[in-house]
């Protein structure tokens, strides 16, 4: 986490308003990919979108209400960053979960294609948050796998890169596209989350992403369980003490508590 975001964290009091700071700037869930943002690139919209965080903070309706419906986290976080496509001065949004569909047949949707009034281009944008946990450190992908063991880091990070963002490429939808006006010259997947370790590793996928651990054990009397929706930054603790919960504690430090048998149940390689 860079040192504006997380003082933005610090001195922001609104959770929704916080949880936008955090969709904005938090790193890459994984680095080295072309096709992803440098975490410059979240750290310079921050910079120039900050007055507008302390506005919000001051006055949040707007937001809340623009979030409000939104239950499950994925499309929770995907609405805080409509929002910011639709306040911010540098962005035109053509474009949100827009269906492609042939003969009756959906080929995919595009989570946004936009207008970049700096860069002067159209643009296609993949939103997602995700959070793993690690089971085999030496593996490429760690053997990264959700709470639910059947979601794999893999296989989402396949799904994104080979059929979602490269869904304008397609020769029909390119070609509409380019009858209005509108092909994306520039694609980026924006995957953000946090990867969860095993106490004491030390081999990282991504070693400037925001992590956590996860074990067997109950966590100490500090953590606090954490409803689902907060998980971007932890302000609504949940009454619920039990194993498959995600906790933090007051240093900023995240705890997945899970049951013995996980991630056996259910688990196919």
């Amino acid at each position: 986490m860079s040192a504006l975001l997380s003082e933005l964290l610090t001195r922001l009091q609104t959770p929704v308003v916080k949880d936008l700071a955090w969709a904005l700037a938090s790193p890459n869930l994984l680095s080295g990919y072309s096709f992803m943002p440098e975490n410059q690139w979240y750290e310079q919209l921050l910079t120039a979108y900050q007055s507008r965080l302390y506005q919000l903070d001051r006055a949040p309706e707007i937001l809340l209400r623009h979030c409000q419906a939104h239950r499950r986290l994925g499309q929770y976080f995907e609405s805080l960053w409509h929002f910011y496509l639709l306040d911010s001065p540098r962005f035109q949004l053509i474009a949100h979960n827009w269906q492609q569909v042939e003969q009756g047949i959906t080929l995919g949707a595009f989570d946004f294609i936009l207008w970049d009034n700096q860069l002067s281009r159209f643009e296609h944008w993949e939103l997602a948050v995700k959070f793993y946990l690690i089971t085999e450190p030496n593996e490429q992908f760690g053997n990264a796998l959700g709470t639910n063991p059947c979601d794999k880091l893999r296989h989402k990070l396949e799904h994104m890169s080979q059929r979602q963002l490269p869904l304008s490429q397609k020769s029909t939808i390119a070609r509409k596209l380019r009858h209005q006006g509108i092909l994306p010259e520039h694609h980026r997947l924006i995957l953000k989350g946090r990867l969860y370790y095993p106490h004491h590793c030390r081999r990282l996928l991504c070693p400037k992403g925001e992590r956590g651990e996860w074990g067997y054990q109950p966590p100490t009397d500090d953590y606090r369980a954490q409803q689902k929706r907060s998980w971007l930054t932890g302000h609504s603790p949940s009454g619920v003490q039990t194993s498959g919960h995600c906790y933090l504690n007051p240093e900023g430090n995240w705890y997945f508590y899970m049951a013995q048998d996980w991630p056996d149940i259910g688990n196919e390689k």
